[in-house]
């Protein structure tokens, strides 16, 4: 389901780089409020095609009413942990999926789901 006409962007970030963040913060030591993202803009309907795609799956997405209060458009700066933290977002949005979507395969086949 994709709530209002799929046009909005985010900027998607894989967990394993959130992480990447919060270990270069804590060894440079450094205080602050950092983004921590991938720099890129992504629409909802992009990431749902890339989605079915990689669930080698064939179907629309069902698109219902916009959320109250939903942003449009959202990219981070993340200059400041680039310049302080020396943080560079290591996986694409296409490779965070496919590592994700991976993990959840292996971990059905692992409860026989």
């Amino acid at each position: 389901v994709i709530y209002g006409d799929g046009k909005q962007t985010r900027d998607f970030a894989f967990v394993k780089d959130v992480v990447k963040a919060n270990m270069l913060a804590m060894q440079k030591n450094v205080e602050g409020v950092f983004n921590i993202a991938s720099g890129q803009s992504t629409s909802i309907n992009e990431l749902a095609a890339k989605i079915i795609e990689l669930a080698g799956k064939d179907f629309e997405p069902v698109y219902t009413d916009e959320r109250p209060g939903d942003i449009k458009h959202s990219l981070a700066d993340i200059s400041l942990a680039r310049k302080k933290l020396g943080y560079e977002p290591e996986y694409s949005l296409d490779e965070g999926l496919r590592v994700t979507m991976g993990w959840y395969r292996s971990e059905s086949r692992n409860r026989n789901v």
